[in-house]
Parts: C-alpha cells; structure tokens; sequence
C-alpha cells in the first residue's frame, strides 16, 4: 500500500546526505555486484590514500583502474583514452574538481563524472548544477561505488558474478595486532573506511610514510601565506587520518580546514603549530612500521632476470598497470639486488604507492 503525508518545507537549503550504516548484513566473502574487465574507470585525486583505497573498493570488479593526481592530468588522460566513467575529487590544489568538470563538458558533454567529496552539506543540487552527474561522499562506501559505477557500465561488457569473484576472507595479521594498543586508531572504522584489512594495513604504512612530506607542505604552505593550499592540504589530512581511523586527528584537521575556508586566520594561526604536533607524532606511534631490508638469506637475482623485470616494468607502466607493476615489484623483493637495482626498486615501490607514474616512467 501507499502511504502519504503532506511535508511542509520550512527551509529550502539542503541538510545533506543522511547515510545508515547496517551492521545486519550478511556474513561471508563479499561478492561484487558486476565483473567488468573491459570497463575503464578514470580516479582522479591528489591524495594517494584515496587512490588506493578506491581501487581496492573495485578489485573486486575487475574493472581498469586508471588514476591521475590533479585537474590538469585529468584532462590529458581523457583526451588521449576513453573512460566508461570518472571519479573527480572536488577540493584538489590547483585546477579543482568543480573548474575540472567544466573542462570536460566543453569535449565530452556526456561522460559520465561523479564528484568525490567529504563535504557533502552542499546536496546533490550543487554538483547536478556544476556539471556532475551525481557525487559520492567519502569515506566512500563499495556497494554504493559499485551501484553508481553500473548505472552507467554498457550491458555488453558487464557480467554477473561468478563464486570464484568472491573476495577471500580477511585475517588481521598478529604481528599487526600491535595497532589495536596504539590507543590513537579506531582500527575496526579505519577497516571499514579502508575498505578491508589488506586495504587499511596499506593505507597505515602510506600515512605513516608520507608523514614528513606532508607535514612539510603544510607547514611551507602557511609560511609562505598560502592558505588556500593550506586549506586543500588539510582536507587531505583529514580525509587520510579518518580512512585509518585516526578520528581525533582527523577532526582536529577538519577544525582547520573549516578556518581555511573561512578565511580564518587568527585560528590558524593559533593551532597550525598544535596540528603539526599532533600529526607527528605518529612517527613515534607508528614506528613499528619502519622496515629494515635483510637480504642476507635471499637468493641473488640473475642477470637475464632483473632485464626481465625492467622489460616487464616499462610495458607496465606505460600501460599504468598497477597491480602489474606490483606483481613485478613484489617478485623482485624476493631476490638480492645490486645496491643500485635495489635502490631503484626501492623507490619504484615508494611512486607506485603514490600513483606517481611520472616519477615511475623516469625510474624505468
């Protein structure tokens, strides 16, 4: 039957987004809602956290994965390759998601563009408006990426599911257990954030290794009064500590990035020092996390070998293959290097994390 009410509007202005989170769902291996290896999604964000945990939202789904870190490389990539669908951060420093989207109509009026965002007080009315078709609020939820990413997914190269799509059940590693005592991680939301415990354990060691670069850009960006990218740069770190379920972090980030959009210099200024601070220490609280290389008991790699692996890396990368490069990586760590191959594949590790295929097309 059909029930209903007359609702009055007692105020036009949107609340926003009201999301409930079901803790009733079935048990067992997740199974995606489509398979589509044909389809190709383009992510574009400057934050690397958010890069990998999307594409580790769509594993699942097979789909291509290309990735690119502001407005300017966005647009490159769309004039030279097709994209069944693009995810556009909104707050990125430089062109913006809004100002990037408005490129992208001026060529393709039709593709499909969601807006990534945490600030989601805006309503869906602001992005339809600005050229969007639709936005996604972070931390982003998979069955909801997957259900937008399908709306749009030709029927012809989608497929239904099979049982052996369904993801492997996760363990939390014990000599990772240590995060649950750090008494500054929620580890059970940054799981759920992350989009499962592979995902979350990456998505620490990332935060935990871009910790000095990061806090650095912050600080150079007041310093120099640049508050705008100020501002971008502590949406970034609010939106990089929620995913590991570092929340008072996270909420202390977002009191500054709401100062920054308001213009709000005396606060800044009085707490900048104090967010910093705060930000690292997880140097120390993470510390557990620094690896020491011991190849003592590896196996030297061959000569033909390691030509294989760099033949096998610029193919790769060319293509932008993440999970190739990383397979070739991975293979690689098995072996003793040269010191000078090691360092190399020791910072190819470090790009690739970091969605840097320039710096990866350099190394190769």
């Amino acid at each position: 039957f059909i029930l209903t009410l007359t609702q009055k509007i007692v105020d036009p202005k949107e609340i926003g987004v009201f999301r409930e989170d079901e803790d009733t769902k079935a048990k067992g291996p997740y199974v995606p809602q489509f398979v589509a290896p044909d389809a190709d999604i383009l992510v574009v964000d400057d934050n690397p956290m958010n890069l990998s945990v999307i594409k580790g939202l769509l594993k699942a789904t097979k789909v291509f994965v290309t990735t690119a870190s502001g407005g300017e490389e966005a647009l490159d990539k769309i004039r030279d390759n097709h994209f069944d669908v693009v995810l556009l951060d909104h707050m990125m420093p430089g062109m913006d998601g809004v100002e990037t989207v408005e490129k992208i109509r001026e060529d393709h009026p039709d593709l499909p563009v969601y807006a990534l965002t945490a600030n989601t007080a805006e309503g869906e009315a602001y992005y339809l408006e600005h050229g969007f078709n639709g936005f996604l609020a972070k931390p982003i939820d998979g069955i909801v990426l997957e259900k937008a990413i399908r709306k749009y997914l030709p029927d012809e190269i989608v497929m239904e599911p099979s049982k052996e799509d369904a993801a492997k059940a996760e363990v939390f590693p014990e000599d990772m257990k240590w995060l649950y005592d750090t008494g500054k991680l929620d580890v059970d939301l940054g799981i759920k954030h992350s989009g499962g415990i592979a995902s979350f354990i990456n998505a620490v060691q990332m935060f935990y290794d871009t910790i000095d670069s990061n806090s650095d850009v912050i600080e150079k960006a007041y310093k120099d009064g640049d508050i705008k990218l100020y501002t971008v740069k502590v949406h970034a770190l609010k939106s990089s500590a929620r995913i590991i379920g570092a929340m008072e972090l996270s909420e202390f980030a977002k009191t500054l990035e709401d100062a920054g959009n308001k213009g709000d210099i005396d606060y800044i200024g009085d707490n900048k020092d104090r967010l910093l601070s705060d930000y690292r220490a997880f140097k120390d609280i993470l510390a557990r996390l620094k690896k020491e290389d011991d190849v003592s008991d590896k196996e030297e790699i061959s000569k033909e070998e390691l030509e294989d692996a760099y033949k096998a890396l610029k193919d790769l990368v060319a293509a932008m293959d993440y999970d190739g490069v990383e397979m070739v990586i991975n293979s690689v760590e098995n072996y003793r290097l040269p010191e000078k191959d090691a360092k190399t594949f020791k910072e190819l590790a470090a790009a690739l994390k970091k969605f840097d295929w320039d710096e990866m097309e350099k190394l190769v």
